[in-house]
């Protein structure tokens, strides 16, 4: 087997685990992530704010290349400038010279984030100094019309992940660059929605394109587009408690299958959810939501199964709030066509007089996978560890992250923040053998990563 095709399949292992999100999910800062630390007071400049800010950490990363066995760790080092800009929030428009006589025809919101990633290595300097790159969170947003009966919306989302990949086969040399899972993703869209009198009943329709594109040519294979229609109706019959439906289908297909040497197919995937949104008390918030959800791949194995997710929220008060639940859906996934995802989570948000955050979350996923097909859709003999009968297999995901923040200000903060995961499988891909002699290359892996930094966000 030649190079290419090793770093294919253990490359196979680690997205199993790793890539398995989009990426707007993937690790990354955790204060970034939440507007309202990403966004101060602000700047007005006319009739738009400016919202700049910049952040930096220093931490250590366990787990550079996913290893199962022997992970190479590394001291990290990530450098965030930002900068989101919107028309005027409604307190600021209430609160300028001239009040506003009539609603906006559009609001805009956009920004963008370029976060520096270097790698100090404390073992293999050569390898884990040349992931060095930058990565990139860009968005911009408009709503034309909003809260009138019509509304319409334009959007366009680009993400640059900077995301290490697997470690070299063990047969090869050490002083081979590894290849990464940089990818490059946009997703560009338009929505309509129709929401008569005062919003009791709204009904949204929307188009994305999706794109992701790999920067490894070793990976170039796995690049997808898919094109995403949506429907979602609502109906609210008391103030904070609506029913809702929602649908939606997904036509994919990947760029480069032929060059893959298991089966990557087109697909149409379908699916569907009915349930209950709002408040059932003034402290407890509840999602019940069940549907069905199929694959429809061209060749391979398929998904056809009930879907849904449940979770309740409590209001403590104005600083904290506890919420949890399950989640069942269907998930694409580059080997195996699917994943069959449940999921049970918890997570937990206090605010101490306004100046300290804290915010811990935890998971625990058992995620069903497809059979690994061959090119023309059989099933694959290559690897270990599949049920005998349907060809399946099967990881546990355990995953948590805490975040703590002090803020001595209200542009200003100091922050420790903690992440680990760890993706547990018998299953094993390829032909070659492990690091212990048995066929195919591990799936399981653990992370753990802790940083501390601070940020200055006006």
């Amino acid at each position: 087997m030649n190079r290419r095709s090793k770093l294919g399949l253990s490359g196979l292992a680690v997205l199993s685990g790793a890539l398995l999100s989009s990426p707007s999910t993937a690790y990354g800062q955790v204060w970034l992530q939440d507007r309202t630390l990403a966004e101060g007071r602000g700047i007005r400049a006319g009739n738009f704010e400016l919202h700049p800010g910049i952040g930096a950490e220093f931490g250590y990363d366990s787990n550079v290349f996913y290893s199962p066995v022997n992970p190479v760790s590394a001291l990290r080092l990530r450098v965030t400038p930002s900068l989101m800009v919107s028309t005027l929030g409604q307190q600021r428009s209430t609160n300028s010279d001239s009040t506003p006589t009539a609603l906006p025809t559009v609001n805009f919101r956009g920004g963008v984030a370029l976060t520096y990633h270097e790698w100090i290595a404390t073992s293999d300097p050569d390898r884990v100094s040349a992931l060095r790159n930058l990565g990139t969170q860009a968005s911009v947003r408009f709503d034309f019309f909003p809260q009138r009966t019509w509304q319409f919306s334009l959007y366009d989302e680009f993400t640059r992940t900077i995301q290490p990949g697997p470690e070299a086969n063990a047969a090869l040399s050490t002083s081979i660059a590894p290849p990464t899972f940089n990818r490059n993703y946009n997703r560009a869209g338009v929505d309509i929605a129709y929401a008569p009198g005062r919003g009791t009943f709204e009904f949204r329709f929307g188009y994305a394109l999706n794109v992701n594109i790999f920067d490894s040519s070793d990976f170039s294979r796995y690049d997808y587009m898919t094109h995403e229609v949506n429907a979602r109706l609502r109906y609210r019959f008391l103030p904070k408690t609506a029913l809702v439906w929602e649908a939606q289908v997904r036509p994919t297909s990947y760029l480069s299958p032929e060059t893959s040497v298991t089966g990557l197919f087109s697909s149409t995937p379908i699916g569907g959810r009915v349930g209950l949104l709002g408040l059932i008390t003034e402290k407890v918030q509840v999602m019940a939501l069940v549907g069905y959800q199929a694959t429809f791949f061209e060749r391979g194995d398929n998904a056809d199964t009930i879907v849904g997710q449940a979770e309740l929220r409590w209001i403590i008060n104005a600083a904290s709030n506890l919420r949890g639940g399950f989640h069942r859906d269907v998930q694409p996934s580059f080997f195996g066509n699917f994943a069959v995802r449940n999921r049970g989570y918890l997570a937990y948000q206090q605010s101490f007089n306004g100046r300290v955050l804290l915010s811990l979350d935890g998971s625990v996923g058992y995620f069903e996978y497809g059979y690994v097909a061959n090119r023309d859709g059989t099933r694959s003999t290559s690897g270990s560890g599949f049920d005998p009968t349907s060809g399946r297999f099967s990881t546990v995901r355990v995953e948590g992250t805490a975040f703590l923040e002090y803020r001595p200000s209200d542009v200003f903060g100091i922050n420790i923040s903690a992440r680990g995961g760890t993706n547990i499988s018998e299953a094993r891909l390829g032909l070659m053998n492990g690091l212990d002699g048995r066929p195919g290359q591990p799936v399981s892996w653990t992370r753990l990563e802790s940083f501390l930094g601070v940020r200055l966000n006006w």
